[in-house]
């Protein structure tokens, strides 16, 4: 301990991890006095998962406020609503203004469609991607009553389905949907005759 004085060194010993000099044979300390790193036995800042802070599912009370507040208050003041939501929650769940917008948009929303595709709106939702890929909120504006998800999920799901039907495991979903549209372009015109 030569070069540091009584009053530098530390109240106890601490161990530090080393790394093997195979030149010398010695160990070389990976932390010095100077460049040690320091804890505090209280973090400053609240441990929080990867994931974030999980808000818990919403009640039907919660459901039922948020249907009121878009009456009442429309669907353009998010943040106004959540406040709303939130000074009924006895902070045991919090809501901010995208929770209260997603919420509604897709699941509360009256004029959501969550019946079964036809074999129009198939037909409409593999041509819409067609021509523009995978911009879900272009093709839910034309398919009127589907959600962004549902029409995601929906075109997903006849992928999947026809990969699995095909022996082939190297036809791409371009072919796949090529496919789709002229079977449902034939089931299409033989019901309307």
């Amino acid at each position: 301990m030569a070069g540091y004085s009584s009053q530098e060194l530390p109240n106890s010993v601490v161990w530090v991890p080393c790394i093997p000099d195979y030149t010398t044979g010695e160990l070389i300390p990976m932390y010095t006095i100077n460049n040690f790193p320091s804890y505090t036995s209280t973090p400053t800042k609240p441990l929080i998962s990867r994931g974030g802070i999980k808000n818990k599912d919403w009640t039907h009370i919660e459901d039922a406020k948020l249907i009121g507040l878009v009456e009442s208050l429309g669907t353009k003041q998010w943040a106004n609503i959540a406040k709303e939501i939130n000074k009924s929650n006895n902070n045991w769940s919090i809501r901010k203004g995208k929770h209260c917008r997603e919420r509604w948009h897709n699941h509360l929303d009256p004029k959501i469609n969550k019946g079964e595709w036809s074999y129009e709106e198939d037909l409409v939702l593999l041509s819409q991607h067609k021509i523009h890929g995978n911009k879900w909120s272009k093709i839910s504006k034309v398919l009127i009553g589907r959600t962004e998800n549902s029409v995601k999920n929906r075109l997903n799901s006849l992928i999947k389905n026809a990969k699995q039907s095909t022996s082939s495991a190297f036809i791409t979903n371009d072919t796949i949907v090529d496919i789709l549209i002229q079977q449902f372009s034939e089931l299409v015109n033989t019901r309307s005759l």
